[in-house]
């Protein structure tokens, strides 16, 4: 695409990064929607639901790594005018995704209380975080193949559609948020469990329209429900897929063992890191959309035979995000009180959400390059470096300092933020190491 492998790289950056940005933006906002209307129930639902995310976030991990091998696979050889291998790519993935889709609904239904618990919720929370899972796993292969299509379409460089997408299903969720929340007239009230049937159903319509576009022969993928099944294309799939769903469910087992470490402080203190986890979330989406659009640059420019190019676009989005997360940092550490009392009226989460915002949020610019980077060696195909450093820098070091540091200090719930810092800079240096030595260049797929 003109701009990724030719042309003024900042424009073509941008031309596929803003897109994804808006989009993923407008997908956290519908995430803080669903908190604003979860947090009219009580801090106990607030508690739920954000336990909840942490459980949904462990269980994708699989989902996450097949969608990252889809944009290596899928930008590569789009880069190179391979359409036909585009099309199977697609193909293959939205397969395995739909297999994985089902053991996910069995697993998240079947023991949607039992993990909340596991994490160290109470009983009350446990129940309502446990209605929201068996609700939002039951609907979770719409989710997934809506993944997989728009990541499809933005590692050719359409971004627009998958935004449009998004757009569409947000102002549907939001209008039916506070509906099957609260209930009105017919419509009963279904609590905290209504967040999620207006996800459920929001995702539904998207992926119907986005599936009648990529047969519509409309795309830039030639794709076809006639396409022969390839057991050795979809090894090749897997194979990159792996590293990177380990190296996501290492991220996420580490956000759910955060959890578990921050519930020994209370339920309050739940609520505050569901807050400042959505806040965050909302914040760093920008990066994750220039992240994003690097690992497709990276793919194309591969796949086009100009690793030089994709170097110079690494470079470029790192100086963006990082600047960009170093205000935001700034804005989060004086704002604090006044953002996490929008979500918690009743002001029971401000002064232990402030305490993370004001340790963490200086550090941003860590984390906004750590992202930038490890995106980069994802799209090059080259998986398995970033699981190394997530597998050292959270599991090995951030996890245990956790564990330590509230005691050993003596500063409470702040030495467990402290040990997100720590995490989070040791990750940013392996990264960048792993980076300069330039083998990502050369990764096959």
């Amino acid at each position: 695409m003109t701009g990724l492998t030719e042309g003024d790289l900042f424009r073509g950056l941008i031309a596929v990064a803003a897109p994804i940005v808006a989009g993923n933006v407008l997908q956290s906002v519908l995430e803080m929607v669903d908190l604003f209307f979860v947090g009219r129930l009580g801090y106990e639902a607030i508690a739920g639901v954000a336990m909840s995310s942490t459980i949904v976030m462990v269980l994708m991990t699989i989902i996450i790594g097949l969608v990252t091998a889809n944009t290596a696979f899928v930008s590569r050889h789009y880069g190179a005018r391979d359409l036909d291998m585009v099309a199977k790519a697609v193909y293959h993935t939205l397969i395995l995704g739909l297999v994985f889709s089902i053991v996910l609904t069995a697993v998240g239904i079947l023991f949607a209380e039992d993990m909340l618990l596991f994490l160290g919720a109470e009983p009350d929370v446990a129940v309502l975080g446990a209605s929201y899972l068996a609700v939002l796993f039951a609907g979770i292969a719409t989710m997934v193949e809506l993944w997989v299509i728009n990541s499809s379409f933005q590692s050719c460089g359409d971004a627009t559609t998958p935004m449009l997408l998004v757009v569409l299903a947000n102002i549907l969720n939001i209008v039916l948020d506070p509906l099957l929340i609260f209930g009105y007239g017919a419509v009963p009230a279904f609590g905290v469990a209504g967040a999620a049937y207006a996800t459920v159903i929001f995702r539904g319509v998207a992926f119907a329209i986005a599936f009648a576009l990529l047969l519509s022969g409309r795309t830039p993928i030639p794709f076809s429900l006639r396409t022969t099944f390839e057991g050795a294309l979809a090894r090749r799939l897997i194979l990159v897929a792996v590293p990177n769903s380990v190296q996501s469910g290492l991220r996420s087992v580490t956000f759910m063992v955060m959890m578990a470490v921050v519930a020994v402080f209370g339920t309050a203190a739940i609520s505050a890191y569901g807050i400042v986890g959505r806040l965050e979330t909302v914040a760093l989406m920008p990066g994750f959309g220039v992240a994003t659009a690097t690992a497709v640059l990276v793919g194309q420019n591969l796949g086009a035979g100009k690793p030089e190019r994709a170097a110079q676009g690494v470079r470029l989005s790192a100086l963006m995000n990082g600047g960009f997360m170093a205000l935001v940092g700034v804005i989060f550490f004086f704002a604090a009180p006044s953002l996490i009392e929008i979500f918690d009226p009743s002001g029971t989460s401000t002064e232990i959400g402030m305490s993370y915002m004001q340790t963490v949020a200086p550090f941003y610019v860590f984390i906004a390059v750590a992202i930038v980077l490890g995106f980069a060696l994802n799209g090059a195909g080259d998986t398995k470096r970033p699981m190394y450093a997530t597998l050292f820098s959270m599991v090995l070091f951030q996890v245990p300092l956790a564990y330590i540091l509230p005691d050993l200090l003596g500063i409470g719930i702040i030495g467990v933020w402290l040990a997100v810092v720590c995490g989070a800079i040791l990750q940013v240096g392996m990264l960048f190491s792993m980076y300069r030595r330039g083998t990502w260049k050369t990764a096959a797929i």
